[in-house]
């Protein structure tokens, strides 16, 4: 199947995670050694795609693996048996393995109780139909640990979208959790959350379950002097001459945000192939930036206006984008506090320091600034 020049949308080939090999190798270690950690950070900045790809080194090393997304599931059931599909999967090299046992219990017994052995592990409970959730649940909780300690390995847990947990399953979900993983050994953690502001108080905060339950790392931002080289070869896998200060335009346009990077990218290619040039020129990354701002516009559209719910939201994205300070005559200081905090919470900007943000979508404060000009 043929793929874009560019990956856009869902989690990326190893090939294609740009400036993350040493953040990449310092979570195989932790985790190797037996310790969770949590990654916060926004969507599209790939959080995913570089879990996948500490996960295939872990198998690589041996370890077992298993990795659940909450953005997918409609309710506690559904997660269970994800759960458990995606820990037996080590065992059985099968995708789906619950729905295979089911079937051939059900041939064999007429859809009696079933036991199945698994080499020396038992999976023995009633079809998941004749199941409570709470206990199918609780048997999926466990399942991490059984398989460690009878199989003697590590094994690796990664939990995306993890502050949806109490969403797709109820409030005690997390106090759940804790309880069956503080009593596991040879299992580590990784949870992935997109809301950073409930994934710190659900991993710092004193009265929460997961308080200290594992390391808080920052995932890094990727570097103009990452994206160069990467960017150049891929024009040049295609014979497309691609200089370096041309290449450096295209991600001081982007800012380096991993997805609008790649976006940018492709629209600059795509204008190639529609004009049959070969050479990557100043004039080519402008018309592709345009391009690409003019299909990111709807979305970007669609973001304002849900932001511009809350009062004063607009003037104070429109003075952090031209790099005024936010706190100026007009509005009570109260107001805009509220205002950057909400703009914090859903991942539009980040503060650098005492009263400095930047825009975690520089291409979105571009788009702002056009909408005042």
């Amino acid at each position: 199947m043929t793929r874009g020049l560019f990956p856009l949308g869902g989690p990326v080939a190893k090939e294609d995670l740009v400036g993350r090999e040493d953040f990449i190798i310092s979570l195989v270690n932790r985790l190797s050694e037996g310790q969770s950690v949590m990654l916060a950070g926004p969507r599209r900045i790939g959080k995913t795609s570089l879990a996948h790809e500490v996960l295939r080194r872990l198998k690589e090393k041996g370890a077992y693996t298993a990795a659940v997304d909450f953005f997918r599931f409609s309710g506690k059931r559904d997660f269970a048996t994800s759960l458990i599909d995606a820990c037996l999967e080590n065992r059985t090299g099968i995708n789906r393995t619950l729905n295979i046992l089911r079937d051939r219990a059900k041939a064999l017994a007429g859809g009696a109780q079933f036991a199945i052995k698994l080499n020396d592990l038992e999976i023995s409970f009633g079809f998941p139909e004749k199941n409570s959730d709470d206990e199918l649940l609780d048997h999926a909780l466990r399942l991490p640990g059984v398989l460690a300690d009878r199989d003697e390995k590590l094994m690796v847990v990664m939990f995306d979208e993890f502050q949806d947990a109490s969403r797709v399953t109820d409030t005690e979900i997390f106090k759940r959790m804790r309880a069956h993983f503080q009593a596991q050994k040879g299992v580590a953690y990784l949870f992935l959350g997109s809301k950073e502001g409930m994934m710190q108080t659900l991993f710092s905060g004193r009265k929460e379950a997961f308080y200290r339950f594992a390391t808080m790392l920052p995932i890094p931002g990727i570097a103009e002097d990452d994206w160069v080289p990467y960017i150049t070869q891929k024009f040049t896998s295609r014979n497309i001459r691609a200089d370096e200060d041309v290449v450096k335009e295209i991600v001081r346009f982007s800012g380096g945000h991993p997805q609008d990077t790649m976006f940018l990218c492709s629209e600059v290619h795509y204008t190639l192939l529609e004009t049959g040039d070969s050479v990557l020129t100043h004039d080519y990354v402008r018309l592709g930036y345009s391009r690409a701002m003019l299909a990111l516009a709807p979305i970007f559209d669609e973001m304002l206006d849900d932001l511009s719910a809350r009062h004063h939201v607009r003037r104070v994205l429109h003075q952090l984008a031209v790099g005024e300070n936010a706190y100026q005559e007009g509005i009570h200081p109260n107001k805009v506090k509220r205002v950057i905090d909400h703009l914090i919470n859903r991942a539009i900007i980040e503060k650098t320091a005492r009263g400095s943000y930047v825009f975690v979508e520089p291409m979105f404060q571009r788009y702002i600034l056009q909408q005042f000009q």
